[in-house]
């Protein structure tokens, strides 16, 4: 049964942190989270054209699928990443590990923009573009869990939920603006502007967005509960393998506690302008719009429920996260398959206030469930396996569920069998809201 008493060994530093570092920490661990994610938000979103640029065939579902998979490669190597930086972040800084996490993904992006298409370049243009998809993805395994520990780490007491849901909000925008980018030079320009050249536009943006973020985390200090750590001559040697031995509790509950909110985010939000297109017949123009709009809503949803976390606790909010998911599933994507836009904007109301229930205090649940010494470490391997496993297979999964079961509400499916074992671990797990951090 879960409990709110303070388990045994709980240490916490004397250091309170400030306004002003929660503002700084806000901005620098957000930028690098923003990039990412905008990177993800274009590849979803251009996946029609990727798809025929890159793996042209007479199938549209081969084609899609194909790309969808690229898509899941990223992820196959961010439990890698999430292994290297975390212990890059334990060792020796949440500001080193973050300032390199930043330079690959830019790097890798700004890559995406520059390669030749399979009519130029045959198959080396889709297996450069899996070798770019693999480098974010390893990047990526460092940069939400650094990003996460940066924000909660420098939050004021009883503000932790407040400060964190902007780290969730940075990878909503990010993933917002890379719709956006697309959606304007689909709705501007010709008809064949995204073939001809304009999906190259919104990869090669990451270098000016790269080069900012890079300089503001340079510019960034540890956070106050590593810098105690570290002049306490208690910093781990061997983080990772320490978390294995002394988490594995705590690093369960991760796995399964992001199982449900990885799944929600890549279907809901990723996936939705491709399922709207190709399943429920929209043109590409108003399956962005739609997909804008719902995701306008989700951001400022997030900020909220960050807030009411601090007042009422984390596990309220994420127990309706995943039960009300359960049963809505299936009634969402039924409205969404309806055929019309204003359908689709109907359903994505309720489906962006159910993942806002995760989204708002999930970054600080999470973070709160390890400690000082372990925290980026401890998070970063259950974290990535879990997106690995449930995020980034989602929109391949759900375009394959739906033509083998031949519905468009398959991905309900998934997301409902995803939701039991998400809500057993909210059920269970401790209330740590109101809880100092611990240190050790």
């Amino acid at each position: 049964m879960p409990t709110t008493a303070r388990p045994p060994n709980v240490a916490q530093t004397d250091t309170v942190p400030s306004g002003h570092s929660s503002r700084r920490a806000v901005v620098a661990g957000g930028i690098g989270n923003f990039i990412e994610w905008y990177d993800y938000g274009v590849y979803a979103a251009l996946s029609p054209v990727i798809s025929s640029l890159f793996f042209p065939s007479e199938s549209t579902v081969a084609s899609t699928l194909s790309t969808f998979a690229v898509f899941g490669v990223g992820f196959v190597v961010r439990p890698l990443g999430g292994l290297f930086f975390g212990q890059l972040g334990d060792r020796r800084g949440r500001r080193t590990a973050l300032a390199w996490a930043l330079i690959l993904v830019s790097a890798s992006t700004l890559g995406m923009g520059l390669l030749p298409t399979y009519a130029a370049a045959g198959v080396a243009a889709p297996a450069l573009l899996v070798l770019l998809r693999l480098l974010q993805g390893f990047s990526a395994g460092g940069e939400f869990t650094g990003s996460a520990t940066v924000m909660t780490e420098n939050a004021p007491v009883g503000r932790r939920g407040r400060v964190s849901s902007w780290q969730q909000f940075s990878v909503i925008t990010g993933t917002l603006a890379g719709v956006l980018v697309v959606t304007a030079i689909t709705n501007l320009g010709s008809a064949d502007a995204l073939e001809n050249g304009g999906w190259r536009i919104p990869f090669l943006l990451s270098l000016p967005l790269g080069a900012i973020g890079f300089y503001i985390r340079f510019r960034m200090a540890d956070t106050p509960h590593f810098q105690a750590l570290r002049e306490a001559g208690e910093v781990a040697e061997r983080p990772a393998a320490e978390a294995v031995r002394t988490q594995r509790g705590a690093m369960f509950t991760a796995f399964f506690y992001t199982a449900l909110p990885n799944i929600g985010f890549y279907t809901f939000l990723t996936y939705t302008p491709t399922f709207l297109h190709n399943e429920a017949g929209l043109s590409l123009g108003d399956a962005y719009l739609a997909n804008v709009i719902g995701m306008t809503v989700y951001a400022a949803l997030t900020l909220v429920m960050g807030r009411v976390s601090d007042r009422v606790g984390r596990r309220p909010i994420l127990i309706a996260h995943a039960a009300v998911f359960f049963v809505s599933a299936i009634p969402i994507y039924l409205l969404m398959s309806h055929g019309s836009l204003w359908a689709a904007l109907v359903a994505q109301l309720p489906a962006m206030l159910i993942m806002a229930c995760y989204s708002g205090p999930g970054t600080a649940g999470l973070t709160e469930l390890f400690p000082t010494r372990l925290r980026y470490s401890g998070m970063a391997l259950p974290y990535n396996l879990s997106s690995a496993i449930f995020g980034g297979t989602a929109p391949f999964i759900a375009t394959g569920l739906i033509a083998w079961l031949g519905t468009p509400l398959a991905p309900a499916f998934w997301a409902m069998a995803a939701a039991i074992p998400t809500l057993i671990v909210y059920l269970r797990m401790r209330e740590t809201a109101f809880e100092p951090l611990r240190d050790r």
